[in-house]
């Protein structure tokens, strides 16, 4: 077990790396990515389809985000912020939430491709295609 997973662990989330990043939004393309950087990080750069939610600003949005029937794939530059954000949804009672092991700097060192600028999905979205996809897979929402 890496050291990043041996964190996210302690600090309450699963930890994965790019490749298992990119095997669960291939099976579950609803799967909410979840940014928790502050808005000048994401500017700088960002994985696609991301939403920004700032880990200061996480707890106004626990409840919609843990009563979303798709998996939380929880991001920021390290690590220890998205931990920190997966123990707070699992508190909340989502289940199934994962932590980008080395954040997007480790995204980028895998020369992994980052977005620039502000644009991001916002949390509403990324909400109603969770409930829309589960709808459709038949899974209570």
């Amino acid at each position: 077990m890496s050291f990043f997973s041996s964190l996210a662990s302690l600090l309450g989330g699963s930890s994965f790396g790019p490749e298992e990043f990119d095997a669960l939004v291939a099976q579950q393309p609803a799967a909410i990515l979840l940014d928790v950087r502050t808005r000048n990080e994401f500017v700088q750069g960002h994985i696609e389809g991301s939403t920004l939610v700032p880990l200061d600003q996480l707890s106004a949005s626990l409840t919609q985000i843990a009563e979303s029937p798709a998996p939380v794939i929880v991001i920021c530059h390290s690590g220890a912020r998205a931990s920190t954000a997966a123990s707070a949804l699992r508190r909340a009672g989502k289940t199934d939430v994962h932590v980008l092991a080395g954040g997007v700097s480790f995204w980028a060192g895998q020369r992994r491709r980052l977005i620039a600028g502000a644009k991001d999905v916002a949390l509403r979205d990324a909400l109603k295609k969770a409930k829309k996809a589960a709808s459709t897979n038949g899974v209570e929402a």
